[in-house]
């Protein structure tokens, strides 16, 4: 019971219909008063229009002129009787329904004493009536007499009634119509609208999260519905951004282990490459000079200089593994793109030229920078160089783009292409995709360490132009 519809009709239309049924109590009481002063004055002007013949021919002592002026009045059917009286208070002649007594002859002897105009309700043979007294006079200025008109009070009263009765049951259609419409604006204006809003709520609460109210209805439930949007699309903003805090907290517990990781490596690999420098040191001498002495055959020669490359390769798996757990804890500083690239194909120009591969560099403006290391940077392109020049058939090309908030350096080669099932692995330490053995599976895990300390991203597709593989490192522009 307690809705809002309860509350409209016992807070605004009761209140509202019993003042309007006082005022129009009021309005009733007025307009009986008013019309029953209409009767009452009708009757007046009956007598004062009667006055005149009777009181001439009563002048004349002609009883007959006096019945055919009061038979004349009997016309009007308001007139219930009139009474014609002597001056003594004799009744003279009685037209209509009426019959004076002996009472109302003397107070016809009292009003004619008085010489005036006298209007009043009485009793006359024990009906209600409403009298109206009019003095009859001689030619001398003398009362001669009394002319009586005479009406009946109940049909006063039944005419008010009436009119009391269609009046009650008019505003009590009013009322039923108010009431009719009361309802019907409810539904419309509030009850439809909150409805939709209930419904928007529903649907958020049973997962459309993107769903938002529409605006429609009354401007305050117009904007509850916004204030209701407004505060889906706030709940909805802190979400993204819950999530993307989430996500930076893993990213970064994930960067920790892996420091944390990288750190123990570290210290074992320091340790290898120090127990190691020198026994590979003294192995790669005695070969170097045992090559040099002419007692070995030619096979034993191909023997010693596969040891040499054996220990060429240890050696340079030592330093990939240091330059992986390496963490440069200096300062960013602004780079040039321009002679980073120098850099870098200055270093991998001869392995391009004794494989037969062409290298192609773009034209860089010399004011476009990065913000990072110069040394880890230009390691981790070597190894992507050395990657693209290693799988290319003919060519590679470097082509750097800049626009918006990235700069992106790009390497493409002609190649057969990193199939998608190694897309990913590719990047884990000591996975390798050559096929002779000879990768020691580091070089694309140093360029995804160095592509998270710079706050890079790797990209790693098909080359559009040159149909091989195509790695990408995008930076944010400075």
């Amino acid at each position: 019971m307690n809705s809002l519809r309860v509350h409209l009709i016992a807070q605004i239309f009761m209140p509202l219909a019993i003042l309007a049924t006082i005022v129009l109590w009021l309005t009733f009481q007025s307009a009986e008063n008013l019309l029953e002063h209409r009767l009452e004055k009708e009757i007046e002007l009956v007598a004062r229009a009667l006055r005149e013949p009777v009181q001439q021919a009563l002048r004349d002592n002609d009883r007959g002129r006096i019945e055919q002026s009061l038979a004349a009045v009997f016309d009007i059917d308001r007139i219930y009787g009139a009474t014609v009286f002597d001056a003594e208070g004799r009744r003279l002649t009685v037209a209509g329904e009426i019959s004076p007594g002996w009472q109302e002859q003397a107070e016809a002897v009292q009003v004619a004493a008085l010489g005036e105009e006298l209007g009043r309700y009485a009793e006359l043979a024990g009906e209600p009536v409403y009298s109206y007294f009019v003095p009859l006079t001689s030619t001398a200025g003398q009362i001669a007499g009394l002319l009586q008109v005479v009406r009946q009070e109940s049909e006063i009263a039944q005419r008010l009634g009436v009119i009391r009765q269609r009046g009650w049951w008019l505003w009590t259609g009013v009322l039923f119509l108010m009431f009719t419409i009361l309802l019907l604006g409810h539904r419309l204006a509030i009850v439809q609208p909150v409805e939709r809003l209930l419904d928007s709520m529903a649907r958020v609460e049973g997962g459309e999260r993107g769903h938002r109210a529409r605006l429609a209805g009354p401007r305050e439930l117009s904007a509850l519905g916004r204030g209701l949007n407004n505060m889906l699309d706030a709940i909805e903003g802190m979400q993204r951004e819950l999530d993307r805090q989430r996500r930076e907290r893993q990213e970064m517990s994930e960067r920790m282990r892996q420091q944390e990781s990288l750190a123990a490596l570290g210290r074992f690999s320091s340790g290898v490459a120090h127990e190691l420098g020198a026994p590979l040191t003294v192995i790669d001498g005695d070969a170097r000079r045992l090559l040099q002495d002419d007692h070995f055959d030619e096979d034993g020669k191909r023997r010693l200089e596969r040891m040499r490359r054996q220990v060429d390769r240890t050696r340079q798996l030592i330093r990939q593994l240091m330059e992986f757990v390496r963490s440069d804890q200096r300062e960013k500083q602004a780079i040039s793109v321009q002679r980073l690239l120098q850099k870098v194909h200055g270093s991998i120009l001869p392995q391009a030229e004794a494989r037969g591969i062409s290298c192609q560099m773009p034209g860089v403006p010399s004011a476009l920078t990065v913000s990072g290391f110069e040394i880890r940077l230009e390691h981790a392109l070597i190894n992507l160089m050395r990657n693209a020049i290693q799988a290319a058939r003919s060519r590679v090309q470097v082509m750097v783009e800049a626009g918006g908030s990235q700069l992106r350096v790009s390497i493409e080669d002609d190649g057969p292409g990193v199939p998608d099932d190694m897309r990913e692995r590719i990047f884990e330490p000591f996975q390798s995709s050559r096929a002779d053995g000879q990768g020691t599976g580091l070089g694309l895990a140093i360029v995804r360490t160095v592509a998270n300390e710079h706050d890079a991203e790797i990209e790693v597709g098909r080359s559009e132009t040159l149909g091989g593989g195509r790695f990408a490192l995008v930076f944010r522009a400075h």
